[in-house]
C-alpha cells in the first residue's frame, strides 16, 4: 500500500486530503486569508478537529478558528470570543507566558516549532510557524497591528495511541511545554499521575511498582485513590483517560495552571 498523497504549501507540507472538507467557517477573514495563504488554509481552518490561529509577536489573536475558540474556552466558544483577544485573556499567566516566549522564539529564529502540551485534560500538538502575508491581508486582520511580525498555529488534540505526523517538512524543533492545564486530572498527586501515566502505558501493578521503586501493595492503593477521586472504578477506563492526555513520567512534577 503507498504513502498517503499530501498537499504541499506555504512551508506546511503534510496535508493529508482528509482536511479538505467543506468550508464551515464564517470568518470574514476565511476568504481573504485562503487567497493570501493558498487552498490547504482553507482546509486547515475548517477542519472540524484542528484549531487555527493567527497570532501576532505582542500575543494578540487576529484571526481564529471556531474549533480553537472551543479548546480554549469550552465547546460553545464561536471564533468571535477568541480573535482580537490577547492570549492572556484566555489562558492562565504563566501558560501565556511560555507561549509569548515560544513565538518569540520562532520570530527570532525564523524557524518552525512543535509544542507539546497539555489542555483541559488533553494532550495537544501545536505547530508554531513563522507567517507572511501580503500587504492586503495583513492590513485587513488588524490595520494597527499591519506591521508586526505574526505566527501561525496549528492545534491538534493527539491522543498516546494516534498515528504521529508532522505538518512541517524538513527537521523540526520539538518542545515539552513546561506548564500544563490537567482539566479534570488536576485532583491527582504527582504520585498518582505517575501511576496513572505508566497505566496509560499498558503496565501491570507489578510493572509499575518495579518502575516507581514501590510495593505492589502501594501502586494497588494509588490506584484505587485515583479512581475514587476521578469516579472511575475501571482500569481500562483510567488507561484511555491517561492516553488522551498523552500522560508521561515527566508531567507528573511539570508546574500547574
Amino acid at each position: 500500500m503507498g504513502k498517503t498523497p499530501c498537499v504541499r504549501y506555504w512551508g506546511v507540507p503534510n496535508v493529508p486530503p482528509a482536511f479538505l472538507v467543506t468550508d464551515r467557517s464564517h470568518h470574514p477573514l476565511s476568504q481573504p486569508l485562503a487567497k493570501s495563504l493558498g487552498p490547504a488554509f482553507h482546509a486547515l481552518a475548517t477542519e472540524p478537529l484542528t484549531g487555527v490561529v493567527i497570532v501576532t509577536e505582542d500575543g494578540t489573536i487576529l484571526y481564529s478558528n471556531t474549533q480553537m475558540a472551543r479548546m480554549l474556552s469550552g465547546p460553545t466558544a464561536k471564533a468571535e470570543d477568541a480573535t482580537g483577544k490577547h492570549i492572556g485573556e484566555l489562558y492562565a499567566a504563566k501558560f501565556a507566558l511560555e507561549r509569548l516566549e515560544n513565538i518569540r522564539s520562532v520570530l527570532d529564529k525564523s524557524s518552525p516549532l512543535m509544542i507539546r502540551h497539555i489542555w483541559q485534560g488533553y494532550q495537544v500538538y501545536s505547530w508554531v510557524i513563522p507567517l507572511t502575508l501580503d500587504d492586503d491581508t495583513a492590513e485587513a486582520l488588524d490595520s494597527k497591528r499591519a506591521t508586526q511580525r505574526r505566527v501561525l498555529v496549528i492545534s491538534r488534540r493527539v491522543g498516546t495511541e494516534d498515528k504521529p505526523f508532522d505538518l512541517v517538512a524538513g527537521p523540526i524543533e520539538k518542545i515539552d511545554a513546561e506548564v500544563i492545564q490537567l482539566g479534570p486530572l488536576d485532583v491527582l498527586s504527582p504520585r498518582e499521575l505517575e501511576v496513572l501515566a505508566l497505566l496509560g502505558q499498558g503496565l501491570s501493578a507489578a510493572e509499575i511498582a518495579a518502575v516507581l521503586n514501590r510495593s505492589v501493595k502501594t501502586i494497588n492503593t494509588h490506584r484505587e485513590n485515583i479512581g475514587k477521586k476521578l469516579k472511575i472504578d475501571d482500569r481500562v477506563k483510567l488507561a484511555m483517560i491517561a492516553q488522551r492526555a498523552g500522560l508521561q513520567l515527566a508531567d507528573a512534577e511539570k508546574e500547574r495552571v
